[in-house]
């Protein structure tokens, strides 16, 4: 890759004089948007007309080639969606030619999939043993001239061979917690200095006839350098798209952009064949040392993404290295910190979320100006409008026949990344102003009912239901970097905690309830989840800062009915002991019939108090889900005699029917029970009734300060009685787990 690198930075390189001297890090306090006069045509858009679906936005972490990988909190930084974070979808992982070293793409590529990001695999060379030297300078095959050839050459009789590694790969990635979604055939077979070289004959060919041996995961095309901007660039695309057996073992194409400019990218026979087109590596404008903060300049990588999206009707925007100088996230230093470029990517990344499709809008509305749109569940509209040009312009947005209730805008420039600020919308339109140099994204709420599976489409849609990992789960919520996906039921606070997680660091913790059905919810889309099917749900719960000992949860199936009727059914229902979680499941949940606009709930049947969510689980129906069992409950009946008098009483109330209680004087027998605590056990730091190691981890982080125990934990963790945590409880502790 770096010859090719050092061409493209003599051939491609757009410099500016303009450096950045400052990077403003977090959001602006909320605002209104100052309402100014002269807007010029209106950027509507229509939601009526929907392209392609958005699978999502990432890079590569690449060990083998960079001499580093990303740290933990890096790897946080990239795939979480928080603040600080680019909340990226995507991750591109490297096939070594050698199996033995397959091991070094584990860690990156756990933490992706955990956070459920599609991960995807491309090759650079066959296994040594298959390949051999590639063709010499000046050679011709299939009337191309490979000139300065390829580092390597798979001959033709070692394809079976291939097809195997490439299969091995996928199920060792399966196995390892890694769903891998595809496979590559080739990385640039039209670029191929310093990799394997093949024709648009022979990937066709392997295609063709070794495709289907790939099994453990789907197949890609071969990534093409750049998007036939040059030469054959389109051979190897348009040779699948008119070959029957290639292009039914081909189930997804990908592409890089190098050197392609916008008048390229529509690519109008492969937009229309029904398979999704993936840009699978780019950087631009340059590659050249420390320039990830230069600005202007930054302002291309967010022109290059828009053009991708609404002139090639790419579901992936996938870049090169993640971390680098010239990359999203700083390479010097430790800390990784977001760069403009990354900037770039987030106002696309952290807002347009996998399952969008983007929607028909006034693309270039004025002079310089560039506006895309997409349409995601629960009544979301993102636009996105860039101003490239070096005055400031008035805008304004509509989109038709629409009440916009809420609209927040999300803004980087020169001084800003990512600033907040609330808009004022009227009606079905707002507008705003676009700074010079600016790149705006505006998250919007409509009134009614407008998921994603509406609208007619004027371009391929591709829009397929959730497929369960390798566990069986659709969905594995840890909560260890946001919220996952889950939001918020009613009048209250959320907000991620380590203070009891049931497994990891952190748990979702909601506060400041004012009712029982205050709680947390998650939609669950109607492509995956049909009515008349049976899925397992699971959620561990638990409560810690109440006056009552016990309390009652539950998991509930909000949901309209086919006169769309709003209806709650009940998924399970468990009894929660105070600082204990409990595990709400049922493995064979059969969804209503005639169910829409369906919401995963969990919320308490009588009580406000704060309570944590933790290992949210939706599976194949009859997964099997180990969680923490219901304490027992012990209990002493109190027997009271209470005598009354006889009266009769009638209460009126003004929102209830009238109610007539009589009480006679016969003496009655009331039998009273209490509930007796369960017994505490000594060293028992995370309360769930078991010693184990994740008790003494959970005490050496009291310990350094990562999280803080209190109550019950406190007091169970203290092993010698004298009020304070220290070293010599955890080694009291660490010895009692020994014995």
């Amino acid at each position: 890759m770096y010859n090719i690198r050092k061409l493209l930075k003599r051939s491609l390189s757009l410099m500016t004089a303009t450096a950045l001297t400052a990077v403003m890090a977090g959001a602006v306090v909320p605002g209104t948007e100052p309402e100014t006069v002269n807007a010029a045509t209106t950027a509507t858009v229509d939601l009526s007309k929907t392209y392609q679906y958005i699978r999502g936005f990432g890079g590569i972490d690449l060990p083998e080639w960079q001499g580093y990988s990303l740290s933990d909190k890096e790897l946080a930084r990239a795939f979480g969606n928080g603040p600080d974070q680019l909340g990226l979808t995507v991750l591109r992982v490297y096939v070594n030619p050698d199996k033995n070293q397959w091991n070094k793409t584990l860690k990156t590529a756990q933490y992706a999939a955990k956070s459920g990001a599609t991960v995807f695999a491309t090759p650079w060379e066959p296994p040594s043993s298959l390949a051999v030297n590639g063709p010499a300078k000046g050679t011709v095959k299939d009337g191309r001239n490979v000139g300065e050839g390829g580092k390597k050459y798979l001959p033709s009789q070692n394809y079976g061979a291939y097809a195997q590694h490439l299969n091995d790969f996928g199920k060792y990635m399966n196995q390892n917690g890694v769903p891998l979604y595809s496979i590559s055939v080739q990385n640039e077979p039209d670029f191929a200095s310093e990799w394997t070289y093949w024709s648009p004959n022979e990937t066709t060919n392997f295609i063709a006839n070794y495709g289907d041996k790939i099994t453990s995961t789907r197949l890609m095309s071969p990534e093409t350098f750049q998007y036939g901007a040059w030469g054959d660039g389109r051979d190897f695309y348009n040779k699948i798209l008119n070959n029957q057996k290639a292009m039914a073992n081909c189930d997804v194409f990908g592409t890089h952009f190098y050197g392609t400019p916008r008048n390229k990218m529509d690519f109008p026979a492969l937009e229309s064949c029904g398979k999704e087109i993936w840009m699978t590596e780019v950087y631009v404008p340059n590659s050249d040392a420390n320039s990830a903060n230069r600005w202007p300049e930054a302002i291309q990588v967010a022109e290059n993404i828009h053009n991708g999206l609404v002139v090639g009707n790419m579901s992936v925007y996938t870049w090169w290295y993640i971390k680098r100088q010239y990359s999203l996230l700083e390479q010097n230093g430790s800390d990784g910190a977001i760069t403009k470029r990354g900037y770039m990517m987030a106002q696309y990344s952290k807002y347009v979320r996998p399952g969008y499709k983007r929607t028909e809008v006034t693309e270039q509305p004025q002079d310089n100006v560039l506006v895309s749109a997409y349409k995601g569940e629960n009544n979301k509209v993102v636009i996105v409008a860039i101003n490239k040009g070096t005055t400031e312009v008035n805008q304004q947005f509509a989109i038709s026949g629409q009440t916009i209730t809420e609209a927040v805008r999300y803004r980087s420039s020169g001084s800003e990344n990512l600033a907040q600020t609330k808009m004022s919308p009227s009606g079905s339109g707002f507008n705003s102003q676009l700074p010079a140099n600016s790149v705006s994204t505006y998250v919007c709420t409509i009134s009614g009912s407008h998921g994603v599976s509406g609208g007619n489409s004027d371009g391929p849609v591709v829009s397929e239901p959730l497929k369960p990992d390798a566990n069986g789960y659709y969905y594995h919520d840890t909560f260890e970097d946001g919220s996952d996906g889950w939001e918020v039921r009613g009048s209250i606070k959320e907000s991620l905690s380590g203070r009891q997680p049931y497994a990891g660091t952190n748990a979702y913790v909601v506060s400041e309830r004012t009712a029982a059905w205050n709680g947390l919810q998650k939609n669950l889309p109607a492509d995956t989840f049909k009515p008349g099917e049976k899925f397992c749900f699971s959620a561990c719960v638990n409560f810690l800062d109440a006056d009552v000992e016990t309390e009652k949860f539950s998991l509930t199936l909000q949901y309209k009915d086919g006169s769309g009727e709003t209806k709650y059914a009940n998924i399970d229902s468990k009894t929660c002991t105070k600082g204990h979680y409990v595990q709400l499941y049922n493995p064979q949940y059969q969804i209503p019939a005639g169910a829409t606009d369906m919401q995963l709930v969990v919320e308490t049947t009588e009580g406000t108090m704060n309570f944590y969510v933790d290992e949210a689980i939706v599976a194949v129906a009859g997964t099997v889900i180990n969680g923490p069992k219901e304490q027992e409950i012990v209990t002493t009946t109190v027997t009271t005699t209470v005598t009354t008098t006889a009266a009769t009483t009638t209460t009126a109330s003004t929102t209830q029917p009238p109610v007539t209680t009589v009480t006679t004087t016969e003496a009655t027998t009331v039998p009273v029970t209490t509930t007796a605590a369960p017994e505490t056990l000594k060293g028992d730091a995370d309360s769930n009734g078991v010693l184990s190691s994740s008790d003494l981890i959970r005490v050496i982080q009291h310990l350094i300060g990562k999280v803080t125990l209190e109550g019950t934990d406190y007091s169970n963790a203290d092993m010698n009685d004298d009020g304070r945590l220290s070293i010599v409880d955890a080694i009291k502790l660490k010895n009692l787990l020994l014995q």
